[in-house]
């Protein structure tokens, strides 16, 4: 029985939620949608993700493109790590795997900014083994969290929150499991 198990923290460990964050800054649903399109859909955004510019240029480049949302764009992206929230679920499940003496590792497609976010807030971090947080495509991510913490895929479990992670990681050579829910994760490793 595999005793390693390799969680992807955005989306089994944590919710990442825009839409649900924007309107509890803006009642006015006509707003926080404009925010959501011009914020998280732009290319800056993506960038941003991917760690290929600060947040204080997505900040300034987007600023820009829509001066008269200035206020509301420097708002949105002061907070936007509030987008994530705990699934608590999960944590309880992590609990329960750390009791059985289980291995737990995460790979966590967070820029520095929510590094740092993810480390200060989330204490129950402590409760996996090891991690990594990076910009990487899920493929190299999880090799490089294999690398550094001596992992054999064979001897692992990946839990991912979307089909392509869990490609990516059956390549990989992992036994790979689509996050549907703590619950049926919970039948799943025992």
């Amino acid at each position: 029985m595999e005793q390693n198990y390799i969680f992807s923290l955005c989306g089994t460990v944590l919710y990442y939620d825009p839409r649900t964050f924007l309107r509890t800054l803006w009642k006015d649903e006509a707003r926080a949608l404009r925010l959501y399109e011009l914020v998280f859909l732009s290319q800056e955004w993506r960038m941003m993700e991917d760690g290929a510019i600060s947040r204080e240029d997505a900040m300034e480049w987007l600023c820009r493109r829509a001066p008269a949302e200035t206020e509301h764009i420097r708002l949105v992206l002061k907070h936007w790590l509030r987008c994530l929230t705990p699934r608590w679920e999960t944590v309880e499940l992590l609990l329960d795997m750390k009791r059985q003496c289980k291995k737990l590792y995460f790979a966590a497609a967070l820029n520095e900014d929510g590094k740092e976010y993810a480390e200060k807030t989330y204490p129950f971090l402590s409760l996996f083994d090891g991690g990594v947080f990076s910009c990487e495509e899920s493929g190299a991510m999880v090799d490089r969290l294999c690398t550094l913490y001596r992992l054999d895929p064979a001897r692992c479990v990946f839990v991912g929150a979307d089909a392509e992670q869990r490609k990516a990681a059956e390549t990989a050579g992992f036994r790979a499991v689509l996050f549907t829910g703590a619950e049926r994760l919970r039948d799943i490793v025992g």
